[in-house]
């Protein structure tokens, strides 16, 4: 009689044959929740803390959870609609994010970037002064400092090559890329130079040679735009991208959503009393 009283108690809580292990009032713990605790190959001892410490958050949580539910009334712990609305919209959600990857259009030409930047210049206002710039860091000790200083400011692909070729050789640091910006605070990052105003800096500096205890420093700033002032294209060309995905993104659902009602509606497939 006490075998069968302790079997039915585990068929009861949906449990049979297994293992208890902790209880908060009606809700238990079992032996069987807790075999993917812990990795291969732990310790006994380590083992023993990490389901210790499991077991301790279960009945904090089970003590929470139940207590809330105690003083909540029968309508406020009522979440089936919740949990309906939530499912549908995760069902749609992931449907449309497979639709998307099935059938978005994701070329964007140089042409429709400038398009569309054309048609939005003031939406692309610049937040930081940023700077076109030739940039080389050297050791103290590098030769032909003199060569570099010109070549740095030359505008001929040729005395730019040149001075690739010295830096590669010679340079702890060069940047000479002629399309790219930077945000003037992050080259400030890479040099001892911490002028008061950066706008009147900028306005009256184009070349800049600057050392320390290890390196020297020659900046030549080809061009810069001030904050405030409207942004290059190639400086948003990773944000207008975005924008336009985003916009075929959702043009593409609303035009499948679209297409569904339409499908339905002409089959008849709805009624309304």
């Amino acid at each position: 009689m006490l075998a069968f009283t302790l079997a039915s108690c585990n068929l009861f809580d949906g449990r049979r044959g297994d293992e208890r292990v902790a209880k908060v009032n009606n809700q238990y713990l079992y032996r069987s929740d807790l075999t993917e605790l812990v990795a291969p190959g732990t310790t006994s001892a380590d083992s023993a803390v990490i389901v210790k410490r499991y077991i301790d958050n279960w009945i904090r949580q089970q003590v929470y959870l139940q207590e809330a539910q105690n003083n909540l009334s029968k309508d406020l712990l009522n979440f089936d609609r919740k949990m309906e609305d939530y499912r549908n919209s995760l069902v749609i959600f992931t449907y449309e994010n497979e639709l998307i990857a099935q059938n978005l259009d994701t070329l964007i030409t140089d042409e429709i970037m400038e398009e569309y930047y054309d048609k939005h210049q003031d939406e692309f206002k610049l937040r930081d002064n940023i700077v076109q710039l030739n940039f080389v860091k050297l050791p103290v000790d590098a030769p032909e400092i003199n060569r570099v200083r010109r070549l740095i400011r030359s505008q001929e692909t040729e005395d730019l090559e040149e001075l690739e070729e010295y830096c590669l050789n010679h340079a702890a640091g060069y940047f000479l890329d002629q399309e790219s910006w930077f945000i003037f605070t992050d080259i400030l990052r890479e040099v001892p130079l911490n002028p008061s105003n950066h706008e009147n800096f900028l306005r009256n500096n184009s070349f800049v040679e600057l050392n320390d205890q290890f390196y020297r420093y020659f900046l030549y700033i080809r061009d810069y735009k001030l904050e405030g002032s409207p942004s290059p294209l190639t400086f948003q060309a990773d944000n207008i991208r975005a924008i336009i995905l985003n916009h075929r993104k959702q043009e593409l659902v609303n035009e499948f959503r679209q297409r569904v009602y339409r499908d339905a509606v002409q089959n008849n497939a709805f009624e309304i009393y």
